[in-house]
């Protein structure tokens, strides 16, 4: 009985090892949390086309907006652990445990990470019609005028919100979070001079800045942004803590075969050294990270205490 045991278990293995090593056979759904045509879809696409080449099989990107990506996120975390439904994670993947008393899945045991693929950093800027040309006089200014100290934002909850918060607890100052249904109506309003200041996802505030519609205050970096040389980062202005960017990577249904995850996490970290992905990624404002699988796993575990830390002492909930 032993021996045919273990004769049922090497055979076992040997499939499942064979199932691996042929993978893969058939398309493989890389799920986009937001609607068509924003950032995280874009850069979905660009990393998809690229996978598509290397794997042999279309990767085909679908889009499952909403929840501020738990729709799409749960969509993945109740799929087959097989390597042919994966998620193009964003931030809010740590953020939201912090905000919502409902969620439907276990960040950490639903998922397994397979990379950090990109950080998009955030822009702190000014309407034209806002005095201030420097984080200094914009605070002077919001504390003097309560008119000036509201901010915009993409949502509660986006990295642009949260770097805002962290700016409060950073300097004490009295600003007012204003939450928008995305970059773009909120640059719309600090364009046409309704709100003074907002902090939004580069690619979007980026072409407003280069044709004078906007004035850059800081960014939210650890260097920086090599399409805006003269802006400073925060941490160059004497405010570290202010660091909240927008990120995406790739995380895989829990259970998914270790050899899936690391032919994954190769590609991809080639993809991210392509001349040609690195181009057309940084033309959205996304900047390459790449690692493994265990630096992305470290990085959502100091996430989630970061997040769920400022979360308690802001009482920030979500809307």
């Amino acid at each position: 009985m032993k021996f045919i045991a273990r004769t049922a278990l090497v055979s076992f293995c040997t499939v499942a090892s064979l199932a691996q090593a042929a993978w893969p056979e058939r398309p493989i759904r890389l799920i986009s949390p937001y609607a068509p045509g924003g950032t995280n879809d874009t850069t979905a696409r660009i990393v998809a086309e690229q996978l598509r080449v290397r794997l042999g099989q279309p990767v085909l990107v679908e889009n499952k907006a909403g929840g501020n990506i738990r729709i799409g996120s749960q969509a993945v975390a109740t799929s087959a652990p097989d390597g042919y439904t994966l998620l193009w994670t964003a931030a809010p993947h740590t953020v939201n445990p912090a905000l919502y008393n409902d969620m439907p899945y276990d960040t950490l045991k639903a998922f397994v990470p397979v990379v950090r693929a990109v950080a998009i950093p955030v822009l702190f800027s000014v309407s034209p019609s806002t005095k201030a040309t420097n984080l200094k006089e914009y605070l002077a200014l919001a504390k003097a005028d309560p008119k000036m100290a509201t901010v915009a934002s993409p949502g509660s909850g986006s990295a642009p919100h949260l770097a805002l918060e962290l700016l409060i607890s950073a300097t004490g100052a009295p600003l007012v979070h204003v939450p928008y249904k995305g970059d773009a109506p909120a640059v719309t309003d600090m364009i046409g001079g309704q709100i003074p200041a907002g902090f939004n996802a580069i690619g979007t505030s980026l072409p407003y800045v280069k044709a004078g519609k906007l004035r850059p205050i800081a960014i939210v970096a650890r260097e920086r942004f090599a399409q805006l040389p003269d802006v400073p980062t925060f941490a160059e202005l004497g405010y570290p803590t202010v660091d909240a960017n927008t990120w995406f990577g790739v995380v895989a249904p829990a259970g998914t075969p270790v050899a899936i995850v690391e032919r994954l996490n190769k590609e991809i970290n080639e993809i991210l050294k392509d001349p040609e992905a690195k181009k057309r990624l940084a033309e959205q404002g996304a900047v390459p990270i790449g690692g493994t699988p265990a630096d992305f796993d470290k990085f959502i575990r100091a996430d989630l205490e970061k997040w769920a830390k400022l979360a308690k002492t802001r009482n920030i909930k979500a809307e």
